[in-house]
């Protein structure tokens, strides 16, 4: 089976071929997640699959008019995603010396509003915490700790039972890049995974903490299926899937008044940046989140 990080395709330029296969290995070194180098990957095979000329060859006036062809056919994001995956490429090029310029020009870049990040409100909680009691004790502990230690669902897939402590309710937990970080959770998720790992838990040799009836490690596409089968039953109005209780957990805490420094550790960001995406809420929605919350 190929490794995901190699290319799949055959370039018509064998430097292309050989320069772009040196760039996802690197990624892959460089710690980035499987689906971020499948991503690159799919995009730069998409881009120079029909070049003859050699990367560096390639004009900036090529470059743009080939992302220009392809952006009139997708959304403006897929577009954004394709010129910022060249983008990043070329930038390899310099680095390594292969190329004196990046020929991607900043000005090509399209400005696009960055969403505002949907979460539930104290109404759709209360639904989903009443509706998921319908639910097994293993599914009460996903949702419950998901909407508590605001994990990605790949942490909470890779978490064993051996890294969680009740006795503190943290967990280590194997983050982007694979950086440990510890998270908490709360009081009344601690209660549901003492009697999910004593009652609930099937028997295995897996050291999972979430396992299926087989007792395997239970699957990222289960969780998301999982999830949204719960808030489809509960009622919640609007689609319910992993990261939105990751969203909900930072909107908590905003609400409450957590620092964006505090809040990006709880997250696992490695920037701040990318934690402010919380920050462009309203001011009149966050104090009405406020008084959501603590009354």
């Amino acid at each position: 089976m190929t490794n995901y990080w190699e290319l799949t395709k055959t370039f018509p330029n064998a430097e292309n071929q050989e320069v772009i296969g040196e760039y996802l290995l690197n990624l892959k070194l460089e710690n980035c997640t499987e689906r971020t180098i499948l991503a690159y990957r799919w995009n730069l095979e998409r881009f120079f699959r029909d070049k003859e000329e050699a990367y560096y060859a390639l004009s900036s006036e090529k470059i743009l008019a080939s992302l220009q062809k392809y952006g009139a056919h997708v959304k403006e994001t897929t577009y954004l995603k394709a010129l910022e995956v060249l983008s990043a490429f070329y930038k390899f090029c310099v680095k390594e010396s292969l190329m004196e310029r990046n020929p991607i020009k900043k000005r090509w870049f399209p400005r696009v509003p960055k969403p505002v990040p949907k979460y539930l409100g104290k109404n759709d909680i209360a639904k989903l915490r009443q509706g998921v009691e319908k639910f097994s004790i293993r599914n009460q502990v996903l949702v419950e700790f998901m909407l508590t230690s605001g994990c990605r669902v790949g942490e909470v897939h890779l978490l064993n039972y051996e890294d969680v402590d009740l006795e503190n309710r943290t967990a280590q937990v194997n983050g982007k890049g694979h950086k440990i970080r510890y998270v908490h959770f709360t009081e009344k998720c601690a209660i549901l995974m003492n009697r999910y790992l004593d009652q609930g838990r099937p028997s295995t040799s897996s050291p999972a903490l979430f396992v299926n009836f087989q007792g395997e490690r239970l699957g990222i596409g289960m969780m998301y299926k999982i999830i949204r089968g719960i808030g489809e039953k509960a009622g919640i109005s609007t689609r319910l899937h992993p990261h939105r209780l990751r969203h909900t957990f930072a909107t908590e805490l905003l609400a409450k008044g957590a620092e964006l420094s505090f809040i990006k550790e709880e997250l696992g960001h490695s920037d701040l940046g990318t934690t402010q995406v919380y920050a462009r809420l309203p001011k009149s929605e966050i104090v009405a989140l406020y008084r959501k919350y603590m009354g």
